[in-house]
């Protein structure tokens, strides 16, 4: 017989779990702090999801990091714009290269449109010991140079041997017949006319030997009555007088004492090169192979047995030009349609000197009252202006008064501005913010 089942004998003994998802979470962090990774595994689905949540908080604080660095960055340029604050003012002067090759006169005292000059003096004494074969009974007069001045208008000629008188009563005579030029006015004032001459002393010994800037008189015209002349006219040497002697001196082989000689005058021609450069004056052109040299040998003295001191004097001279006028001259001759503005020569070094007459490198040219020159090469002349002017013109203006301003100096040719900050439109109002920065294109 078949066996009937009841709905009760087909259900479990012990009630089922319910059947929910079987969900296991595990959540992962990542190794930054701006995120997290959680892993959900679903176990009915058999998935696994992945949730990626950003922080959201530290986000911000990047974008308002960004945001300070960014303010910072422009505060500070804005504040080296400030602190950089000025203006440079490029200008192009106007200038010019012409050929130069001819010869020149430069006067010590010039006349309208001359070039003038002055002489620069360097002098080095020196000594050296040598053999001595005997002594002599010798005799010398004191010779020098003496600048005689007149203080009234008009040449006065002075015959060879005119006397000239120390305070002391010592008489000298110039060696060669001198017309000494008469006083000059302008602009209100007088300068006396003024000219070199060699003197040598009336008689002989060692009292002649002046000390430089003695003042002489002409007694001639004392004791001729010729008192306005006596007055106007005076001389002084501008270096003492040497040579007088009067005794004892040694006798020396002249083939040692020429080769001692030479020795000693090419040490003090060293010497005396090497102090040009330091020594010449501000605003004026040297022209280095316009140096001259004269040497005087002076009286030996005993050294010990058998030996002498000799002793040589050296003097370098040279003829130095004011800058300035030199350059004007130079342009004047060499540059048409030049009307006299104020000039510059910006290399000089590349002229050639030479002089017209080969003999002047070893003539005292203390004693003369021009030297003839020839010049070779192709200076830069280069119109000048006051910059100081021009900042002290520029200040506080607009920056487009740049134009104007300019015409006021026809010695510019072209200008242009930078100012700083970039959104300035007008030129500061302290002279040292204004650079003037010059430039010439060859």
């Amino acid at each position: 017989m078949d066996k009937k089942w009841n709905l009760q004998d087909i259900r479990p003994a012990t009630p089922r779990r319910s059947q929910r998802p079987d969900r296991r979470a595990d959540k992962v962090e990542s190794a930054s702090d701006d995120s997290q990774t959680v892993v959900t595994h679903d176990a009915n689905e058999g998935a696994l999801r992945v949730q990626i949540k950003n922080g959201k908080k530290h986000s911000r604080l990047g974008l308002l990091g960004a945001f300070g660095l960014f303010f910072v960055i422009i505060l500070g340029g804005f504040i080296l714009s400030l602190l950089s604050a000025g203006a440079e003012v490029t200008v192009e002067p106007r200038h010019r290269e012409p050929n130069v090759n001819a010869a020149f006169t430069a006067y010590r005292t010039p006349q309208v449109d001359e070039l003038s000059y002055e002489t620069m003096v360097l002098e080095a004494e020196g000594e050296r010991q040598v053999s001595a074969t005997g002594q002599e009974e010798v005799e010398e007069q004191a010779e020098g140079v003496i600048t005689i001045y007149k203080t009234t208008p008009g040449t006065e000629r002075l015959i060879k041997n005119t006397r000239f008188e120390s305070p002391d009563g010592l008489v000298f005579r110039v060696k060669e017949s001198v017309v000494v030029p008469g006083a000059v006015e302008s602009n209100g004032e007088v300068s006396p006319g003024s000219i070199n001459a060699e003197v040598f002393a009336d008689n002989v010994g060692e009292q002649y030997n002046l000390v430089a800037n003695t003042r002489f008189t002409v007694p001639g015209f004392k004791e001729g009555g010729y008192t306005e002349l006596y007055n106007a006219i005076y001389a002084e040497n501008t270096d003492a007088f040497t040579g007088g002697f009067s005794g004892v001196k040694f006798v020396i082989d002249e083939n040692e004492l020429e080769t001692a000689k030479q020795a000693l005058q090419t040490e003090l021609r060293d010497s005396l090169l090497g102090r040009v450069d330091a020594e010449k004056p501000a605003g004026f052109v040297v022209f280095e192979s316009a140096i001259t040299f004269t040497y005087e040998s002076l009286p030996a003295v005993e050294y010990g047995e058998n030996l002498a001191t000799i002793k040589e004097r050296a003097l370098l001279q040279i003829p130095i030009f004011k800058a300035e006028d030199f350059a004007a001259y130079i342009a004047a001759s060499t540059v048409p349609g030049y009307e006299g503005e104020s000039m510059r020569i910006d290399n000089v070094s590349e002229l050639e000197f030479t002089y017209t007459s080969a003999t002047t490198t070893s003539t005292d040219i203390g004693n003369v009252d021009s030297v003839e020159f020839k010049l070779v090469g192709k200076p830069q002349l280069v119109w000048t202006y006051d910059e100081e002017r021009l900042k002290t013109d520029l200040l506080g203006a607009p920056k487009t008064a740049l134009t104007s301003v300019l015409g006021g100096y026809p010695a510019l040719e072209k200008a242009r501005a930078v100012i700083r900050p970039f959104w300035k439109r007008a030129f500061p109002q302290e002279l040292d913010k204004i650079e003037i920065i010059e430039e010439i294109h060859r």
